[in-house]
């Protein structure tokens, strides 16, 4: 066979000069199905990409200038899940107490901290919210709160607390020491000890647990509280000290 039998014609489709065909000359070249195919291989993705870009900017933008209202009084609850009624009670008496309007202020009751399981999720949201001054009513049972007051972040209750209720609370106070460095444990504590909370056993949100409660919960004021005077209020309406 002759080399030159083997080569292509020199009109053949490959040497032919390719022009670049525009986004619309492709399209009209397409029947419907091969535009839809087409649109999801090259558009789809970007275009669901930029719509969750634009919702999440618009959220973030939303969130961060529109007003809020203004938090009055913000209580922790750990291993305390109230049922919804309770919460709901709870919530109502405070508004009432504290003459909250509920177009510029509110209460922030939040149940879902949970310690029993480890949940490192509910022990992080306790840290950044104590250190930024987001919590100001801390209830617990009695073998976390130590943790708490051990740790230096509950206000002691001789300062906080007027005369009149410290002496009236007097056989409900808890104390405990507090650490000296970051290598002490609870148990181990060489700081000197404070008042930090009130057992609050008693209490009628506690009603439900009743019977089988061996970790009795206490109260106390976190010591970066932007509330204290709400919090302390709070405190003697729940003791039935503002009669």
């Amino acid at each position: 066979m002759n080399a030159k039998d083997t080569r292509l014609d020199d009109n053949a489709e490959i040497y032919k000069k390719r022009e670049k065909k525009t986004e619309k000359q492709k399209l009209s070249e397409m029947n419907t199905a091969e535009k839809w195919g087409y649109f999801k291989q090259y558009y789809l993705k970007k275009l669901l990409a930029t719509l969750v870009l634009i919702g999440f900017v618009s959220y973030f933008l939303y969130d961060v200038l529109s007003p809020k209202p203004e938090t009055v009084l913000s209580v922790a609850m750990v291993n305390y899940p109230l049922a919804e009624e309770t919460k709901a009670q709870f919530e109502n008496d405070l508004n009432e107490l504290l003459d909250v309007n509920p177009e510029t202020q509110r209460i922030l009751i939040d149940t879902s901290y949970d310690l029993n399981n480890y949940d490192y999720a509910s022990a992080q949201k306790l840290s950044v919210y104590s250190i930024s001054g987001e919590l100001d009513l801390f209830i617990a049972p009695e073998s976390q709160f130590v943790k708490y007051a051990f740790s230096n972040s509950l206000t002691p209750l001789t300062d906080a607390l007027p005369t009149d209720v410290y002496s009236a609370l007097s056989d409900r106070l808890f104390s405990c020491r507090t650490r000296l460095n970051d290598e002490e444990y609870p148990s181990e504590a060489q700081g000197p000890e404070g008042v930090y909370g009130i057992y609050a056993e008693d209490l009628p949100m506690f009603k439900a647990y009743k019977g089988y409660m061996q970790d009795p919960p206490v109260i106390g004021i976190i010591v970066t509280s932007k509330n204290s005077e709400n919090a302390v209020t709070t405190i003697r309406h729940l003791y039935g000290l503002d009669k």
